[in-house]
Protein backbone atom coordinates (compact mmCIF):
# COMPACT_ATOMS: atom_id res chain seq x y z
CA UNK A 1 0.00 0.00 0.00
CA UNK A 2 2.88 2.65 0.94
CA UNK A 3 3.55 2.40 -2.63
CA UNK A 4 0.26 2.65 -3.84
CA UNK A 5 0.35 5.92 -2.13
CA UNK A 6 3.56 7.49 -3.33
CA UNK A 7 3.04 6.08 -7.20
CA UNK A 8 -0.49 7.79 -6.29
CA UNK A 9 -1.98 4.98 -8.16
CA UNK A 10 -4.48 1.87 -7.66
CA UNK A 11 -2.51 -0.89 -5.80
CA UNK A 12 -3.31 -3.21 -8.72
CA UNK A 13 -1.80 -0.66 -11.43
CA UNK A 14 1.90 -0.58 -9.81
CA UNK A 15 4.62 -1.30 -12.00
CA UNK A 16 8.67 -2.71 -11.73
CA UNK A 17 9.06 1.38 -12.60
CA UNK A 18 6.89 2.64 -9.82
CA UNK A 19 9.13 0.21 -7.17
CA UNK A 20 7.25 -3.12 -7.01
CA UNK A 21 10.32 -5.76 -7.87
CA UNK A 22 10.36 -9.73 -6.80
CA UNK A 23 8.09 -10.61 -4.20
CA UNK A 24 6.39 -7.73 -3.37
CA UNK A 25 5.12 -7.75 -7.58
CA UNK A 26 4.05 -11.90 -6.45
CA UNK A 27 2.21 -9.84 -3.58
CA UNK A 28 0.58 -7.77 -5.83
CA UNK A 29 -0.66 -10.39 -8.16
CA UNK A 30 -1.79 -12.53 -5.83
CA UNK A 31 -3.97 -10.10 -3.63
CA UNK A 32 -5.17 -9.64 -6.93
CA UNK A 33 -6.51 -12.71 -7.97
CA UNK A 34 -8.09 -13.04 -4.63
CA UNK A 35 -10.19 -9.50 -4.71
CA UNK A 36 -11.23 -10.56 -7.97
CA UNK A 37 -12.63 -14.12 -6.77
CA UNK A 38 -14.10 -12.50 -3.62
CA UNK A 39 -15.80 -9.86 -5.87
CA UNK A 40 -17.30 -12.92 -8.25
CA UNK A 41 -18.21 -14.74 -5.14
CA UNK A 42 -20.16 -11.94 -3.95
CA UNK A 43 -21.83 -11.08 -7.27
CA UNK A 44 -22.70 -14.63 -7.21
CA UNK A 45 -24.09 -14.75 -4.04
CA UNK A 46 -26.32 -11.40 -4.87
CA UNK A 47 -27.69 -12.36 -7.72
CA UNK A 48 -29.52 -15.42 -5.83
CA UNK A 49 -31.02 -12.36 -3.53
CA UNK A 50 -34.53 -12.09 -4.03
CA UNK A 51 -35.50 -8.42 -4.38
CA UNK A 52 -37.84 -7.44 -1.48
CA UNK A 53 -40.88 -4.60 -3.07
Amino acid sequence: MPLSHDARKPMFDLRAADGVLGSTQTLVSRCHRDFRSLAEELLQRLESVPLEA
